[in-house]
């Protein structure tokens, strides 16, 4: 999924993908790291059923030369590992 959307933003020109995730779930945080996102911030009580902090990550520039070999990277070994993906964008 994470492929997916850093796909996407890219057919729609965007220059950076920003998320939050749950300060508690250190996994989902380094499979961001690992897709190149790094930490921006802290929203201080973010999630309304426990007011939980949200870690905010964004990647660099989506179109910068060491973004685009790192994730050209990341797509091939995944596609090596589990073959192509089903899921069309646009």
């Amino acid at each position: 999924m994470v492929i997916a959307v850093l796909d996407l933003a890219l057919k729609l020109n965007a220059q950076v993908v920003t998320l939050e995730v749950r300060a508690s779930n250190l996994t989902a945080q380094k499979l961001y790291d690992k897709y190149g996102f790094c930490n921006v911030g802290l929203r201080r009580g973010y999630y309304s059923d426990n007011r939980e902090d949200a870690v905010v990550m964004s990647t660099d520039s989506l179109t910068s030369a060491p973004f685009q070999s790192h994730f050209q990277r990341l797509k091939q070994a995944h596609t090596q590992r589990w073959g192509p993906t089903d899921c069309q964008i646009g």
